[in-house]
Parts: structure tokens; C-alpha cells; sequence
């Protein structure tokens, strides 16, 4: 005589904990999709305010974290001129840091009113920006290109010192010219320094040269040597 199959009892108790367990995990998975940012670490920037980066990001509302096209943020926030690089990372805290390195603004050119940058690219005076020398005369332009790269190692503290710039090449008593790299800086404190293409690297020890030349006020020839002509 066949035996009968007993029939299993279905096991309640762990369908519903399978159950449960699959309603928290989905749930969780929807919670991290849509987990918006919450924090916005911005850093390297002193011309380009934290403003206008998270509205060239597009992050000023917060948006979840998943959605964000890193790629794009970067393209968007290069658009800026005064913006050369873009670095962008995101962190288990919800967090987007944002990393920008910027070209400085080395002079107006008085002549065309434009912003001249270190990279000897320009962009339009809007006036923002205060405190930079102005280059007051026509420069040959790779000389001028030259001049602005090498200025751009040098400190805004430095920088901010200068009032005004002249390209002022030295000639011979023939009227030959004798070094075209040749400019002449107005400072803030009164002096003046010819400076050129070779020695401009030494703008940074303007303050201790001064110093040591007995802090008289005059011309401070940086071009051929360091002596001071009193005024």
C-alpha cells in the first residue's frame, strides 16, 4: 500500500521575515539614490567667489549625491576664465569637495582696459578686483607674455605692492636698445625698480633688498645689480 506525501506547512513566520528583509533593503536603496548632498567643501579659490562655483556646478539646491555628472560640474565651472583646473570628490558623507585653481590677475592694461592674466590671456575690467598695477604703455607682445608668466610665481603679496607698470627697455647712449625686457615698477611705498625678464624672480625679496639699501627712497636697480639711486 503506497504511503501518502505529506504536505510541508508553509513557514510563516519566515516569509515574513524574508519579506521584511527585502522591503528594508529596497527601501534602503531608494534612501541612498535619493540622499541629497550635505556639505559643499569649496577650496583654492580667492578670485572666483563659492557662489558662482556651486551655480556653475549646479548644486546650489542640493541634489542627491548619485546624480551628479562630475564631468560636467568641471566643463561648467572651467567656463570661467579665470579658472584653469577643476578637481571634484565625493565621500561617503555626502559630501562634494571642490578644488579649483585659479590664474592670476597680474595688471590692467591701460591701453585696452582688459585684465591681463599669467597665462597672457585677458579678460574684460568689470571692476571687481582691486589693488592691481596698471601697465600704462604699449609692450611688445612676446615680451609681454614672457613678463606675465614670470610675474604669475610671484605672491599677491607681492603683486599688490606695485602700482603701476612701464615697459621701459634700456638703450645705449646711440639710442640702440640694449635690453628689451627692461620695465619700470611704481610700488605703494614710493620707490621705483627697474626690474627685467632674468632678475624678475627677485621681486621677492623686494622688502629684505629695500631693507639692507638703508630704507632711503629712490630708484632700486634690480636689472643690473642691486643699488639704490636715492632720490
Amino acid at each position: 500500500m503506497a504511503q501518502k506525501k505529506k504536505k510541508k506547512k508553509l513557514n510563516v513566520k519566515r516569509l515574513l521575515v524574508f519579506i521584511l528583509f527585502i522591503y528594508l533593503l529596497i527601501s534602503g536603496i531608494i534612501k541612498l539614490v535619493n540622499e541629497p548632498i550635505k556639505n559643499i567643501i569649496i577650496t583654492g579659490n580667492e578670485l572666483v567667489s563659492d557662489k558662482e562655483i556651486i551655480e556653475r556646478a549646479n548644486i546650489k539646491d542640493y541634489p542627491p549625491m548619485i546624480s551628479l555628472k562630475i564631468n560636467k560640474m568641471k566643463k561648467s565651472i572651467k567656463e570661467n576664465p579665470l579658472v584653469s583646473e577643476v578637481e571634484i570628490k565625493r565621500n561617503l558623507k555626502f559630501q562634494v569637495e571642490i578644488n579649483v585653481t585659479e590664474l592670476k590677475i597680474i595688471c590692467l592694461d591701460k591701453n585696452n582696459n582688459k585684465l591681463l592674466l599669467e597665462d597672457g590671456t585677458s579678460i574684460d575690467n568689470n571692476n571687481l578686483y582691486a589693488g592691481i598695477p596698471v601697465l600704462i604703455n604699449y609692450t611688445k607682445e612676446d615680451v609681454l607674455k614672457r613678463f606675465l608668466e614670470s610675474m604669475g610665481e610671484l605672491d599677491y603679496g607681492t603683486l599688490s605692492g606695485i602700482s603701476e607698470i612701464e615697459y621701459s627697455p634700456s638703450m645705449s647712449a646711440d639710442e640702440k636698445v640694449v635690453d628689451e625686457t627692461r620695465f619700470l615698477l611704481k610700488m605703494n611705498d614710493g620707490n621705483s625698480v627697474y626690474i627685467n625678464l632674468s632678475k624678475l624672480s627677485t621681486l621677492k625679496y623686494y622688502q629684505k633688498i629695500y631693507a639692507n639699501l638703508g630704507d632711503k627712497k629712490g630708484v632700486l636697480h634690480l636689472d643690473s645689480g642691486e643699488y639704490l639711486e636715492v632720490k
